[in-house]
């Protein structure tokens, strides 16, 4: 996982957004820092362990043609931001982190505590042009109350920078791969969120945006609905292998294998419901459609089920239909995923 602004556009492509971090600058109401010309005049606490090198406000003072060596900015514990703000050692905080991330939240709170009097946020109110000169950076809006309050914080939307983390892979990493680990990262997405916060808010890429990160093919087959599954992939081999074997010049009921119980033939499995079932799912373009064709797949494993526990199909069969309602299942919630708006 990388950072967008880590300049690795046109080498790496993008798999998932991850999440998105914002750049949140904070002061006294009448201190010294009333807007982002004031940064030179100020002391400015950095609530993030990490070099001026990589700070979001690096490409702010660029902009404004402030030198860097005028910025002066020292790091700071979150435990600390209140106490520092009280000896008048800074001037304002920095916060880099999610919109809604504790470690925001505990930002402005502990500023709150170190200020008599209110607080402001620092409108940056060129991000859009900045953004578009750096284009691995966004511009963001924090809407009116966003990291709420009361009286709601902030009292007023305003402007920042920020970026995104993604999960990358190299071009060489097979599509089919990279879908199917997109598949699994949504299905597990809110599970782990509790572990992990903001892993819910795991996200595709546009893959519709214009954009300078590279999109991996992979991802846009599973965004399209276009991921092939293991049927997919080998069903020619399959059929081919199973019509040659059976010898008896039928591919559906070969797909299960001929054999015989007590001297008897077994029951067909309905191999061609189950086939045409693949198909639906594939071309399903609604919840209801989808709906319709879970319901098939169940009634077909009821069915299927009965002559089975019977005793009325070979073990061959069994795990043949076995395989095949894993795989048709395992379908069906991908294309569920896929329909979902969001």
């Amino acid at each position: 996982m990388v950072r967008s602004d880590s300049a690795l556009q046109g080498r790496a492509h993008t798999v998932m957004i991850m999440r998105r971090e914002v750049a949140v600058l904070i002061a006294p109401k009448t201190g010294k820092l009333q807007k982002v010309t004031d940064l030179p005049n100020a002391m400015i606490g950095v609530a993030r362990e990490e070099p001026l090198e990589n700070s979001l406000l690096v490409p702010v003072l660029d902009y404004y043609g402030i030198p860097r060596d005028k910025m002066r900015a020292v790091s700071v514990k979150v435990d600390d931001i209140a106490n520092q703000l009280r000896q008048k050692k800074i001037d304002g905080v920095i916060a880099v982190a999610g919109t809604s991330s504790k470690q925001m939240s505990e930002v402005i709170a502990e500023t709150a505590k170190g200020v008599k009097g209110a607080i402001q946020f620092i409108d940056i109110e060129e991000a859009d042009a900045i953004a578009k000169r750096i284009p691995a950076l966004e511009s963001t809006e924090i809407d009116q109350g966003a990291f709420g309050g009361r009286p709601p914080r902030p009292a007023e939307s305003f402007h920042t920078l920020g970026f995104s983390v993604r999960l990358i892979a190299t071009p060489l990493t097979d599509n089919d791969t990279i879908a199917e680990l997109m598949r699994h990262l949504y299905l597990i997405r809110q599970n782990i969120s509790a572990a992990i916060p903001g892993a819910g808010l795991m996200a595709a890429p546009d893959v519709e945006e214009e954009t300078s990160f590279l999109i991996h093919p992979g991802v846009r087959a599973y965004v399209n609905g276009e991921q092939r599954t293991w049927f997919d992939k080998y069903s020619d081999f399959i059929y081919l292998g199973l019509f040659v074997g059976s010898g008896l010049g039928s591919v559906a009921a070969g797909m299960f294998g001929w054999a015989r119980t007590n001297g008897r033939k077994s029951p067909e499995v309905p191999v061609l419901r189950v086939a045409a079932l693949f198909d639906a799912v594939r071309d399903a373009r609604t919840a209801e459609e989808l709906d319709a064709a879970e319901q098939e797949t169940e009634a077909i494993f009821r069915s299927v089920f009965g002559m089975g526990a019977s005793g009325k199909l070979s073990a061959d069969r069994v795990a043949s239909f076995d395989m095949a309602m894993r795989e048709l299942r395992a379908r069906i919630t991908t294309r569920r995923a896929t329909l979902q708006p969001g």
